[in-house]
């Protein structure tokens, strides 16, 4: 091989061989530089998850305090509308049930009673709505104004059964359509009466053991 041949190949081979060089040691930096970027991306990507999940948590607790504050809200409306439409009912049917007769004096006598009664239901009530948010957490409940609406209860259920009674004594078109109002909304207020002490007797409070001592 000629000397002129000898540097043409030298020539072309060096610079080859330092573009390869130059690849081999750029390559281990340029892999590095990636997976520090693959890794931040995927932290960035978990903290992001994690950040949508927490505001997912909160907004679905936001929700169900909403929702439990409007239930308890709607629960006390239901309780003071079931009050005024039975005693406004109660109210009807002394007045207009057995007129004319038949089971007037029977009906009558079941409604006056009841009068009482609503107006016992009414007390009941304004006492536990009474009682403020702190004293509930500090004495719990107002057990003895609980037990006491309980039993408004079980005279409402008297009631019904006594007009459910009445009912099978006459055939009276008008009178059954009022006793069945009545025991509609009879049954309609201890729902709601229900709903309330259910609510009321949650928690014994933190001195309640104490009240307990002296009841």
């Amino acid at each position: 091989m000629t000397k002129k041949a000898i540097i043409i190949m030298a020539l072309v081979l060096v610079p080859v061989g330092g573009v390869m060089a130059k690849g081999q040691n750029e390559s281990p930096m340029q892999g590095s530089e990636a997976s520090a970027t693959g890794v931040q991306v995927k932290k960035q990507n978990m903290i992001k998850t994690q950040n949508e999940g927490e505001d997912s948590q909160l907004n679905v607790q936001n929700a169900e305090s909403q929702k439990t504050e409007k239930s308890k809200e709607e629960s006390e409306t239901e309780v003071m509308q079931s009050m005024d439409k039975v005693s406004d009912q109660v109210k009807l049917l002394i007045e207009t049930t057995g007129a004319k007769g038949g089971i007037g004096e029977k009906v009558r006598d079941i409604a006056q009673s009841q009068v009482k009664n609503q107006d016992e239901i009414k007390s009941d009530v304004e006492k536990l709505n009474a009682r403020g948010s702190l004293v509930k957490i500090l004495l719990g409940a107002d057990k003895k104004t609980v037990q006491s609406l309980e039993m408004r209860m079980e005279q409402n259920r008297l009631m019904i059964q006594q007009l459910e009674e009445l009912k099978l004594e006459t055939n009276n078109t008008s009178d059954l359509q009022q006793l069945q109002e009545t025991i509609d909304l009879m049954i309609y207020q201890n729902t709601s009466l229900q709903d309330k002490v259910e609510r009321e007797s949650k928690g014994n409070g933190v001195f309640g053991w104490l009240v307990a001592l002296f009841n």
